[in-house]
């Protein structure tokens, strides 16, 4: 086991190269943003592949007409509370895929860091946890992208038949706020595949700032427009 000297030692020395890998990250992105856009074009098409595979959902579905008022953006009396609603559906997406970057920055870059100040079976654990922990991480995302096309496609399907349209028109009407939705909670998953390709795995708890910074207020401003806006026009 290693002494409690030794896992103090190891913590000070991750959280001070996190800091310092950090500071340097955001400032080169503060001089450069544009280096941020590959991010949003690989969110963009991991958004595209999921309104794809609710499509596919919803065209295998048994539909149930009576519970097409599950789509917010279809029903013309929303409240405040479904706003709230929409809200907090969408942030805590948003939340999840944001611990699976700062998971992942713990996985690749801290761990390991760690690993190297310590002796004994702590420091063996710590080498050998990135492997699973990695597993982990894959199965929370798969499991979300999974829900989302399951759920959103069941209710497309439910939306479709109530109202005698294809699925894909539907699809079509809710783009405006879907597309911006689901590029902006992607994010953070885009951002750990870009960054992992480059082998940048210290930039990836900066990359988890940023993501909440560009994202949040994006999830806000397409929440409202599902709600004050698409809702009216369905």
């Amino acid at each position: 086991m290693a002494s409690r000297d030794e896992v103090a030692a190891a913590r000070v020395v991750a959280r001070n190269a996190a800091v310092r890998e950090s500071r340097g990250a955001l400032r080169q992105w503060l001089r450069h943003p544009l280096e941020i856009l590959p991010w949003v074009g690989l969110s963009a098409l991991i958004a595209a592949t999921l309104l794809v595979c609710t499509l596919v959902v919803a065209a295998i579905a048994s539909p149930d007409p009576s519970l097409a008022g599950q789509l917010i953006a279809a029903d013309p009396t929303v409240r405040t509370s479904d706003f709230l609603f929409v809200l907090g559906r969408n942030g805590t997406v948003l939340a999840l895929h944001l611990m699976v970057c700062f998971a992942t920055y713990l996985v690749r870059r801290s761990l390991p860091l760690q690993a190297a100040e310590m002796r004994g079976l702590q420091g063996v654990v710590h080498r050998h946890a990135a492997t699973p922990a990695l597993l982990v991480v894959a199965a929370l995302t798969a499991f979300s992208l999974l829900q989302q096309a399951v759920t959103l496609g069941h209710t497309l399907a439910d939306v479709a038949a109530e109202s005698h349209t294809s699925p894909a028109l539907i699809l079509v009407r809710l783009l405006p706020h879907a597309a911006p939705e689901l590029t902006a909670v992607f994010l953070p998953l885009a951002a750990v595949m870009w960054l992992e390709q480059k082998q940048r795995s210290q930039d990836l708890l900066a990359a988890t700032i940023v993501c909440a910074v560009i994202a949040i207020p994006v999830v806000i401003l397409s929440a409202w427009i599902e709600v004050a806006v698409a809702s009216r026009f369905f």
